[in-house]
This record gives structure tokens, C-alpha cells and sequence, in this order.
């Protein structure tokens, strides 16, 4: 089946957006929840694929039901559709948003490495007291353009479309907008987009409804405990 796709600006989806956006310019990267941040998104890109549907309403109630197990041949996606096949209940054909969460730790870091393999990070070696380790920067011209997309939207200069709805929902769920400069007004208009409250023609009902289900999963897995933070 084919899904309600709008074109993402990373070869990652979705996924690779939130990689971006939150990585710091300077290197490192927020510590605002990333494996539930890319979580969600993995949610939300399976949506607008049309490779699944949520359903039921609530935080126990929401679920994700598998449409399309056919492989993309996109290792990251097929990732996503494998651990989906797995979790699903042969009765429902579905899986619970929490559980989908509590199975994706160590998510973050496996799009981290994939997306410096394709060259939309760049990993720089460190060492302190002795110890090696990778310092991670992002391509900031992707970056800065997905900040950009999201300040016209919360400046109600650009409608949202499927993918910037739910790119602004998991953002804002993240916490990450005070990190991407917006000021309260700004903030404002896409938390009110996460509600649901200002949705134009131009997002799909199907996406709608994914952005409501993932956006309370979400806030229940951030408020059940940390997922990795780190550098």
C-alpha cells in the first residue's frame, strides 16, 4: 500500500530529522530523551508510508498495527519493519505504543552511526584521561534548514504539511524547541499544533491521529525513565 508521504530532507526520514535537530551545532547533542525522540518518529515515518496505522486512543489504549512487512530495501526502515513483525499480537495484528518505545533503547545512537556513515554527521576523535571517544557534528546546512521549516510553521508563515505536523509534535514533545531558539509566541503556536489545534487541510486525517497517539506514548515513556542521554 502507499502512504501519505510529504519528502523528508535527510535520507533517514523522519528518524534522521530528530538525529539532526538534536545534535548540537558545536557537537554533542541534547540530552532531551533521543532514543524516545527517534522512537516516535520511527512511528510517525512508518505512518506516512503507509506501512502501518495507529489505533485505539490513550496511553494504554494506543497501538500500532503492522499494514506492509514488505522490505524497502532502506536498512533503517527495514530495522524499524523488523522489530514491528516481532512485537505485533498475532490477535491484533498490533503492537502497544509503549511497548514499542520500551523495545527501541539504544535507538539514537544507531541512526547516529548509520547518518556519519552517509555524511550527515561527522564523528571527530577525542580523547580525555586516557579514553577515546567520538564527538558527533551535524551537517549544518541540513540542520539549519529543518530549524528554518520549523520557524515558518510557528510563525504561521508556512502551512504544515503530513510531515512537518508530526515533526513539530515530536519536537515539541522532546522538549528540544527552547534548544532550537524559538521564542514563548513561537513555542505557542507548535505546541498548539501538537494538540491538534491548528491542522490544516494539508494533513492527512491518518497522520492526525498518529500525531495524537504518539505524542501522549511519548510524554508516558519520557515520564517512565531516561533512555541513554549522552555526548
Amino acid at each position: 500500500m502507499r502512504g501519505v508521504n510529504d519528502r523528508s530532507r535527510t535520507a533517514f526520514g523522519l528518524p534522521g530529522e530528530l538525529v539532526l535537530l538534536s545534535h548540537k551545532p558545536q557537537g554533542g547533542h541534547y540530552s532531551a530523551h533521543p532514543d524516545v525522540a527517534v522512537a516516535a518518529a520511527e512511528v510517525g515515518e512508518l505512518v506516512l508510508r503507509g506501512r502501518a496505522t495507529i489505533i485505539g486512543t490513550g496511553t494504554s489504549g494506543s497501538g500500532m498495527r503492522l499494514d506492509d512487512a514488505e522490505p524497502s530495501g532502506l536498512d533503517w526502515l527495514d530495522d524499524a519493519l523488523d522489530q514491528l513483525r516481532r512485537k505485533v499480537r498475532r490477535s491484533t495484528g498490533a503492537v502497544a505504543l509503549g511497548s514499542w518505545f520500551h523495545s527501541r533503547g539504544g535507538v539514537f545512537k544507531r541512526y547516529r552511526t548509520r547518518m556519519a556513515q552517509g555524511g550527515a554527521l561527522w564523528a571527530e576523535r577525542r580523547r580525555v584521561f586516557g579514553v577515546e571517544y567520538s564527538k558527533y557534528f551535524p551537517d549544518s546546512d541540513a540542520r539549519t534548514a529543518l530549524v528554518h521549516e520549523l520557524g515558518e510553521v510557528a510563525r504561521q508563515e508556512r502551512a504544515a504539511d503530513n510531515r512537518l505536523a508530526l515533526l513539530a509534535a515530536i519536537t515539541h514533545g522532546t522538549g528540544l524547541l527552547r534548544e532550537l531558539g524559538m521564542d514563548r509566541s513561537e513555542r505557542r503556536v507548535i505546541k498548539s499544533l501538537a494538540r491538534g489545534e491548528r491542522l490544516g487541510e494539508a494533513v492527512d486525517a491518518t497522520v492526525g491521529a498518529a500525531r495524537a497517539a504518539i505524542v501522549v506514548a511519548g510524554a508516558a515513556a519520557v515520564a517512565g525513565g531516561g533512555d541513554g542521554g549522552g555526548g
